[in-house]
């Protein structure tokens, strides 16, 4: 009998994984399906800026395009809200979760003739910690200053009036009384009301939002994630059935029950888990090996091979991370182990294992570097090759590499952005919200003047000092912006990618420090009023989004989206408004002649005392 117990426990192991991988090949599809979507999109914004010299603006538009489509569409039809948490969310989050994918390639691209000498290198080092101390303390007490003034003035709203007549009396919040917050469980979680809209009850905690619960659970049990990579189960959202017309849903417990195959502990569970945990890192080896080698030897073209090599360092340092974090390993010595866990970042690591790779690879197949990372990436987008396609445009070589396919997916992820903006509407277009938008533009202005004489000061040559103009700003604005005052690509790249390392290794660090623990990130009731849920959003959390959305850029914005922050749409803002004032005060005159004059760079575009 017990024989027979366990056989059919092993066959239910087994049904239940090749479901799991079924499902994961469908989302894979569907998030396939949303990347050439955005891709789409964003080529039809680039041809219609393209003749303004405006293309680089086409993946911010296209975040642009994607909140107000989405807002209309809910205007419209407001069923679309739950059909946008069953089927679209979870993919969004997906993409999220993995475009630290594409942030180390502009490094591992840097060749060795394109660095500075070792007196460059050192006065570079030295700036960036100028600018660093200099921006994130000044941003950081200027906005949360600020703000706090800005929010303590009175709000002319009708919310009073309505209050009284809705339906969500305290009566219905018996787990929520006396503004203490506990930890509720899902189950004994109330029914949201018929009268909640669903914009007032979306929110970035992920534990629920209008009834759909995620699997990362802000740290509070076994299984929470610490960063999300391919084929995991992290991110996506477990559907709760829609509520009857009397608005009852089912039990939770019964669903998530119903989920999971009952499985006994033992040597079997243990394998299932080891093959749960690990089969994306197998499959990317074995696709590795049967694939990637196969077509480089056969046909010479390395791109697969590069390709399951980036996606082989990004999964392996992102389970690398988390495993260790969830270890017992150093348990009893929680700070150093916290130290570790945080070094041990997936960027960081992926960074150094792509340099190693191509390097290795080159001097393997006794080719020059420069070829090899020309292969690995050169700087081309899908929108510039499709157009050169369509109109018979001359471009200087239409070759799409690896690196250039990381880096398509923090584009895309960027237009995507507009998903998780639109699920966080209440908190943007508020008197916080206009208050992020001026002082982003602000500390724009204040960021490409200051760092450029703070770059002079230290000794830095004229196109060295302008690649700090846009030392925090995403890759796709930096380029442009640096291009139209003459500075210095190789070291703006360097700047934006180890900005956003270092911010990776200092925000769980300085988020710690400013109280940001998993119960007050991370977990908001249910059926907390509007009104409630807005003075959550005090000026601490406004005033640390402000700060990593500028100086964190995409990287930064991405942490707190990973961890379900309230921080995070403001952040996605700051970096937004900040990024296109940025290309604003660089490219635009009289204020790029003014920068230009202040790097010491004369109308010649050469620097004063130099003779062409």
């Amino acid at each position: 009998m017990f024989r027979r117990d366990t056989e059919e426990n092993s066959t239910d192991r087994w049904e239940h994984c090749t479901r799991l991988i079924r499902q994961r090949m469908r989302d894979i599809f569907w998030v396939g399906v949303i990347y050439l979507a955005s891709e789409l999109l964003i080529w039809s914004l680039f041809l219609g800026l393209y003749e303004y010299r405006l293309d680089y603006l086409s993946p911010i538009i296209g975040m642009v395009v994607v909140l107000c489509f989405m807002f209309a569409i809910s205007c419209l039809c407001p069923r679309s809200e739950s059909f946008y948490h069953r089927h679209i969310k979870c993919k969004v989050d997906f993409i999220n979760s993995n475009l630290g994918i594409g942030f180390p390639v502009p490094i591992v691209t840097i060749t060795q003739d394109r660095l500075l000498g070792g007196k460059g290198i050192g006065r570079v080092i030295g700036n960036f910690v100028n600018t660093n101390v200099v921006f994130w303390t000044l941003i950081f007490l200027l906005s949360w200053g600020i703000l706090a003034g800005i929010l303590r003035i009175p709000a002319l709203s009708l919310r009073g009036s309505e209050k009284n007549s809705d339906v969500d009396t305290e009566v219905d919040h018996p787990g929520h009384s006396g503004g203490q917050d506990t930890l509720t469980p899902r189950i004994e979680m109330p029914p949201p009301t018929l009268s909640r809209r669903p914009s007032e009850s979306t929110t970035l905690n992920g534990t629920t939002i209008n009834g759909y619960h995620t699997d990362k659970e802000a740290g509070l049990g076994p299984d929470s994630r610490t960063v999300s990579a391919y084929f995991t189960d992290s991110d996506c959202p477990t559907p709760v059935p829609p509520p009857s017309p009397l608005g009852n849903y089912q039990n939770r417990a019964s669903l998530s029950s119903s989920q999971q195959p009952q499985v006994s502990s033992g040597e079997g569970t243990q394998r299932f888990t080891w093959f749960k945990e690990c089969y994306p890192i197998i499959l990317s080896i074995l696709l590795l090996l049967t694939v990637g080698i196969p077509v480089s030897y056969s046909l010479g073209d390395d791109r697969i091979l590069d390709g399951c090599m980036l996606w082989f360092t990004w999964i392996s340092s992102t389970r690398l991370q988390r495993n260790f974090g969830r270890s017992d390993i150093l348990s009893n010595v929680q700070g150093l182990k916290t130290t570790i866990t945080t070094l041990l970042n997936p960027v960081l690591l992926m960074t150094l294992g792509m340099i190693a790779y191509t390097r290795a690879k080159a001097a393997a197949t006794d080719t020059p570097i420069k070829q090899t990372l020309a292969q690995f990436a050169c700087s081309n987008t899908l929108s510039r090759i499709w157009t050169s396609k369509v109109s018979k445009s001359y471009i200087r070589s239409d070759w799409f590499g690896a690196g250039d396919a990381a880096i398509s997916i923090l584009e895309v992820g960027i237009v995507v952005w507009g998903f998780k903006l639109y699920e966080c509407r209440k908190q943007i277009w508020s008197r916080a919200g206009a208050a992020v938008v001026v002082l982003s533009a602000a500390f724009a202005a204040l960021n490409v003047f200051v760092s450029v004489l703070l770059g002079r000061a230290v000794g830095l040559g004229p196109r060295e000092a302008l690649s700090f103009a846009a030392r925090c700003t995403t890759l796709a604005l930096a380029r442009p912006a640096i291009e139209a005052v003459y500075g210095n690509e190789v070291v703006t790249a360097a700047l934006v990618v180890s900005n956003g390392i270092f911010g990776q290794l200092m925000y769980p660090f300085m988020l710690r420090k400013l109280g940001f623990g998993s119960t007050k990130e991370l977990h908001v009731d249910v059926d907390v009023d509007e009104e409630e849920e807005r003075q959550r959003d005090d000026a601490l959390t406004i005033g640390v989004g402000t700060a990593i959305g500028i100086n964190g850029a995409a990287m930064g914005v991405s942490y707190l989206y990973e961890r379900k922050s309230r921080a995070a749409p403001y952040a996605a803002l700051s970096m937004t408004v900040f990024g296109i004032f940025t290309v604003v005060f660089s490219a635009v005159e009289p204020f790029t002649t003014t920068l230009m004059k202040l790097a010491g760079i004369g109308p010649d575009r050469l620097p004063y005392g130099e003779v062409s």
